[in-house]
């Protein structure tokens, strides 16, 4: 009888336990309201510029609109800004954690007072207008959460959806945004989740400034004996030994098809020369660089290469350094 008690105190604990996890789910997934009114606004700036390029414009779905709106809470909750979450990993891990499937996915990223200052940094960075232009994304997401350093957090997540989708409804009376201060700068890059994502974005690097620029991995200077890293499109290029003998990846390249593939435990990923679409296991995104070819090395993005595998990258423009962890 003791036996057969503590049993079923073992399962009534359990049923506990996985009644609380599930209930604390629900209230995270509810806990977020985003501005309704601003979301269905920056769609409307968002198709408008689709229009113009002559591409379809993108539907909203309520699950990517609670998603996004998760990541800009998470943002301002946890006082970063960047594509992969510390709550969530990276937007392609968050998107298929709650059950998105896609083909192609991106996520672009803003932080301003002003909701047409956030959507004009957007098309002014190459990146990120690639993603709302991208005529591969059928839907979209958005997640306008006011709060945080720069007044307001701003997700946009895109997909081809493989499951089936729920439209999301907008609202009855929309109110105007309200004039703001002059808009601040979103953060420039990367990438952007993705078939046009920025996997993602940190602060961009300085432009064509390619003055001794330092490489220090685990506050360890990286020497380059032959090419050193230089600048282009505001992105840091490295060598692709840096890669393989510095950060222990394995790195193959393949001459005839141009492409370097670049793998780190269970995670690989694939960059052709002068192609901005990357393979990053079963998923491609569009990064706002490409590998290219200098003096016969191989010269890939760091950033994009080193945060696709969860390290942390930052770019110091005062002292021209990059320090990796």
């Amino acid at each position: 009888m003791q036996k057969e008690e503590s049993s079923m105190k073992r399962m009534l604990n359990l049923t506990l336990v996985t009644f609380f996890l599930v209930a604390l789910s629900m209230t995270a997934w509810a806990a977020v309201q985003g501005e309704a009114d601003l979301e269905w606004q920056m769609l409307d700036l968002v198709n408008q510029e689709r229009a113009k390029a002559g591409v379809a414009p993108l539907q909203m779905d309520s699950k990517l609109v609670e998603i996004a709106r998760l990541k800009s809470q998470d943002m301002i909750d946890k006082n970063y800004f960047a594509h992969t979450s510390p709550t969530y990993g990276d937007p392609f891990q968050m998107m298929r954690s709650f059950g998105v499937t896609y083909t192609t996915a991106g996520e672009n990223l803003a932080g301003n007072p002003s909701l047409t200052g956030a959507h004009t940094s957007l098309m002014n960075s190459p990146g990120h207008r690639a993603n709302i232009l991208n005529p591969d994304f059928t839907h979209i997401g958005i997640g306008v959460v006011k709060g945080g350093k720069y007044g307001m957090m701003i997700t946009q997540l895109f997909t081809k959806p493989t499951g089936t989708t729920t439209p999301a409804e907008r609202p009855s009376s929309p109110q105007p945004e309200q004039p703001k201060e002059q808009p601040k700068p979103e953060e420039p890059k990367q990438p952007e989740e993705s078939k046009q994502p920025e996997k993602p974005k940190k602060p961009a690097e300085p432009k064509e400034t390619n003055k001794n620029i330092e490489v220090y991995f685990k506050n360890k200077k990286v020497l380059f004996p032959d090419i050193k890293p230089f600048i282009k499109n505001d992105r840091v290029l490295i060598p692709i030994r840096f890669l393989s003998e510095d950060m222990g990846y394995e790195v193959e390249w393949d001459s005839k098809e141009q492409k370097v593939s670049i793998q780190n435990g269970a995670k690989k990923i694939a960059l052709r020369i002068n192609n901005r679409i990357v393979q990053v296991d079963n998923y491609s995104l569009q990064a706002d660089s490409a590998p290219i070819l200098y003096n016969n090395r191989t010269m890939v993005p760091l950033r994009l290469v080193l945060e696709t595998f969860n390290s942390n990258v930052t770019w110091v423009p005062s002292l021209q350094q990059v320090h990796i962890q």
